[in-house]
């Protein structure tokens, strides 16, 4: 009203510039409404949380039958004198006796020689987060191995996928799933109370006795988002989260990288540890265990890919919040979510996957492998050889 229907006394009618705010503003009304609905409504369907182990559910199982029978809180000496009304029901330390799960405090995690489910999952790719003895980290609450980057969340009791926060505002987690709609939150809130807030400073000065406290507010309102937008673009273009940047200058990530059978079959032993991987002894994967530089982020790709692996590939995808990030997708066989540079200067170091003095030729190879039925191959490829003198005229045989 003060721009479409002013008092006469005020000043005349201002309908453009009336019209032409409303339109913004709504438009970032509606941007910011999105966003933070879309940013709940992940929260609540798709948190992130990893499963819980097997062990976990029959601890639980056996916490509610305990409980149906009022004897959750009985000492065991109570328990050994009713082991024979208990009739099939096994009692609480036989269950958890029998899974895969050490119960010794001093090990962490599973018994040693015990394949705990799941554990095939990690040794199929080619590079994950271990321990020190290049098995999976373990959570000791979930009862579970935990996948690249998860964290787990004492507030919700879970392991959560590249968790971020725990957020007071959508009361849930923030993690892989919900990230990129929190940054659009943040930053179509920053947009509008910035726009707000330039709005009424350009009128505070005609009626300041009825707008200075709107101003004022904008103003608080633009300072706290804007700093928050900042810091979560800020972790996006490095690729890490509000946790991992905690300790993103010392942390030292131990990584399981498989090594290629070139390397087992060679006499000189490596100067790393490793660890082998396999249900049977003819089928197995053994992996290095290596570590990269304090501050290093193996998962760092570059600002853009980082920015994309987040946002989206497209540019309607970093201001709508439609699609989810392509971090969440998980479709890649490799690892559970795709590393930079640090991880290939990792296995240079280690000697894993060092190229070929001639690159040229190694292709000319593959090319000429594809077209040779298999059990014909080294006969044939060498056979070429000592005819043509080299591998370097391969090519012009190829192309034949």
């Amino acid at each position: 009203d003060y721009l479409l229907k002013p008092a006469p006394a005020v000043r005349n009618t201002r309908s453009g510039a009336g019209i032409a705010i409303l339109t913004v503003y709504n438009s970032l009304l509606l941007l910011l409404a999105l966003a933070y609905f879309r940013l709940i409504h992940t929260v609540i369907t798709n948190p992130g949380y990893t499963p819980r182990g097997p062990q976990w559910h029959a601890q639980n199982a056996n916490k509610r039958r305990n409980s149906r029978s009022h004897r959750a809180k009985q000492i065991p000496s109570d328990l050994e004198k009713q082991n024979g009304s208990l009739g099939q029901h096994s009692t609480y330390s036989e269950t958890l006796s029998a899974l895969p799960y050490n119960h010794d405090s001093s090990v962490y995690g599973p018994a040693d020689g015990i394949a705990a489910p799941g554990l095939q999952d990690f040794y199929k790719r080619d590079v994950f987060s271990c321990e020190s003895d290049g098995r999976p980290i373990w959570c000791s609450t979930c009862l579970n191995w935990k996948l690249d980057r998860a964290h787990h969340c004492r507030e919700v009791g879970r392991c959560v996928r590249k968790m971020d926060h725990f957020c007071p505002w959508v009361g849930g987690i923030v993690s892989e799933t919900s990230q990129k709609f929190f940054v659009l939150f943040v930053i179509w809130g920053s947009v509008y109370c910035v726009f707000t807030l330039a709005i009424m400073a350009k009128f505070v000065a005609e009626r300041p006795e009825e707008l200075l406290t709107k101003t004022a507010s904008a103003a608080l309102f633009s300072l706290f988002l804007l700093g928050m937008g900042a810091s979560s673009l800020q972790f996006v273009f490095q690729n890490t989260t509000t946790i991992e940047n905690l300790s993103r200058r010392t942390k030292v990530w131990q990584l399981a990288i498989h090594m290629p059978n070139t390397m087992l079959q060679t006499d000189n032993p490596p100067l790393f540890r490793t660890i082998t991987y396999g249900p049977d002894p003819t089928s197995t994967r053994t992996f290095a265990i290596l570590h990269s530089k304090p501050g290093e982020n193996p998962w760092d790709l570059g600002y853009i890919r980082n920015f994309k692996a987040v946002m989206g590939e497209h540019w309607y995808d970093w201001i709508l919040p439609i699609k989810r990030s392509p971090c969440a997708n998980h479709d890649r066989l490799d690892c559970e979510f795709e590393t930079g540079p640090v991880v290939e200067r990792m296995k240079r170091e280690a000697g894993i996957d060092t190229p070929s003095d001639d690159d040229d030729d190694v292709d000319e190879v593959r090319m000429f492998e594809q077209r040779i039925p298999r059990l014909r191959m080294v006969q044939t490829v060498k056979g070429i050889i000592d005819m043509s003198g080299g591998v370097a005229s391969l090519g012009d045989i190829l192309g034949g």
